[in-house]
């Protein structure tokens, strides 16, 4: 008689249910534990801040190159970035380098990847807190939208003297899922990072 145990003899070992179980718990553990890697997550939060940081960048260096002002402008409720030079009216758009036309992106919809802009902070010295940066002919980040505009000939003149200089770094913060970056712009240098 094979098989028949003795009463004293007792298999020791776990059933298939048993090791299904437990590997069913340790899945779940590990699904709450570890969080989802998304590489498109990081690609889409980079392409973007990339994109946006390229545009500040631009305008800080074509107001030093062209000796004005000129604003980058980032609105996270309509998820465009424009960069123009300021004036009495909204403000006229200037012209992209590469493809000279309007320098207006829109990161809304199918246009670019997913990634969303969740703010744009810039805080000056005057108080004055926008979603927008304007650099001087210097270079120099300042707040242009409280200052008059004085009428001249062929156009509008910004009275600049009383340019508010950028208290504390300017942040632009882009999200993806779990993926955030932040493209920084420094007081005094303008200097771009992300």
């Amino acid at each position: 008689m094979t098989g028949v145990q003795g009463p004293g003899k007792r298999q020791t070992g776990t059933t298939l249910a048993e090791m299904v179980v437990v590997v069913a718990i340790l899945a779940v553990a590990a699904a709450i534990a570890i969080p989802k890697a998304d590489p498109q997550a990081a690609f889409s939060a980079d392409a973007v801040a990339a994109e946006i940081a390229s545009a500040v960048r631009f305008a800080q260096r074509e107001a030093v190159r062209t000796g004005t002002y000129l604003t980058a402008s980032v609105n996270p409720s309509t998820q465009e970035l424009r960069v123009y030079r300021p004036t009495s009216s909204e403000g006229a758009t200037s012209v992209h380098p590469v493809d000279k036309r309007d320098y207006k992106i829109s990161f809304a919809g199918n246009a670019m990847p997913r990634a969303t802009i969740m703010s744009s902070v810039f805080t000056y010295e005057d108080k004055a807190v926008t979603n927008l940066v304007t650099f001087g002919p210097d270079g120099a980040p300042v707040d242009l939208t409280s200052i008059p505009v004085v009428q001249a000939f062929p156009g509008d003149v910004l009275d600049a003297k009383k340019a508010s200089p950028l208290k504390q770094e300017g942040t632009i913060t882009i999200r993806h899922g779990n993926v955030e970056r932040i493209v920084r712009v420094a007081p005094v240098t303008g200097r771009v990072t992300f």
